[in-house]
């Protein structure tokens, strides 16, 4: 059992392109609330204290309810006019004390935050990290992987990216996986060869 495990958080690991990842959190939600603990933590880690998650209004549903519900305080970013995130917007709320940026990547409308790569490097020049809702993983599974687009950590929901049972009692996953710098963050035990 041990080592079926470890070869699906390599296999999770591989398709995001991450360094690490953890099969704990028992659906998308637990998977968005583990996430949000562990950017607290590298900030802790770091002494200083940032209380703001930034969540474009295209962002999957329960990103600010997640957020609201692990402490931050939630800063909704418009879309501009073709639905992706504005970076001018983006630019003018991106604080000092902002911990993270929550997206769903391609966004709720179906659409590829095509300036992902911009996004992520404006987060980590404020040492503010990107984290990605998996919600819609299943279009890019096979074609992209967030760790190539600087996403920091993202959380996986496997009843839609490998159609495992959603409700009525089935089997739930959140996965998460991060960067190697976050990896020291997830939950314990942890499975390794």
């Amino acid at each position: 059992t041990l080592a079926l495990l470890y070869h699906l958080e390599q296999l999770l690991c591989a398709i995001t392109g991450m360094a690490a990842c953890t099969l704990q959190p028992a659906a998308g939600a637990q998977g968005e609330l583990t996430g949000l603990k562990i950017i607290a933590a590298y900030h802790r880690r770091k002494r200083r204290t940032r209380s703001t998650i930034l969540i474009p209004d295209s962002a999957h549903g329960t990103n600010p309810a997640s957020a609201a519900l692990s402490g931050f305080s939630v800063v909704q970013l418009r879309s501009g006019p073709d639905g992706l995130i504005d970076l001018g917007e983006l630019k003018r709320k991106l604080t000092h004390d902002v911990a993270a940026l929550m997206l769903t990547n391609p966004n709720t409308l179906g659409f590829f935050e095509r300036d992902i790569q911009t996004i992520a490097a404006l987060l980590h020049e404020r040492d503010a990290l990107i984290y990605m809702d998996g919600a819609n993983m299943n279009a890019l599974l096979g074609i992209s992987r967030p760790g190539a687009m600087g996403v920091d950590l993202l959380q996986l929901n496997l009843h839609k990216t490998f159609s495992t049972p959603h409700g009525g009692g089935g089997p739930g996953a959140g996965p998460v996986a991060v960067t190697k710098a976050l990896q020291d963050f997830l939950p314990v035990p942890r499975v390794r060869k």
